[in-house]
């Protein structure tokens, strides 16, 4: 496996806040529902969502409250990232 840069690293990010507001939005949810529903807070989505929180700020757990708030799998939500770095151009694996 290659070494993930820190360019790289920031890629993964911001398409992970995309795929969250993605998924979101397929839902007509707002940010602030999304987060009550998930009980995640709002700063904490507002943050994953624009890509400035790194995985030291979150974890598995916000990401299956997540998932559980807009009534999808974690693994259909991995599978929106995985597809966003893809079109990026980025994937390292």
């Amino acid at each position: 496996m290659a070494e993930i840069e820190k360019c790289d690293f920031k890629t993964h990010v911001t398409c992970f806040g995309r795929a969250v507001i993605e998924m979101r939005e397929l839902r007509k949810m707002s940010r602030e529902q999304l987060a009550k529903k998930s009980r995640v807070k709002l700063t904490m989505l507002t943050k994953i969502e624009e890509g400035k929180i790194t995985g030291d700020d979150f974890g598995l757990q916000e990401i299956c409250r997540l998932s559980n708030g807009m009534g999808i799998t974690p693994y259909c939500l991995m599978l929106k990232w995985e597809q966003l770095v893809k079109d990026a151009g980025e994937a390292w694996w």
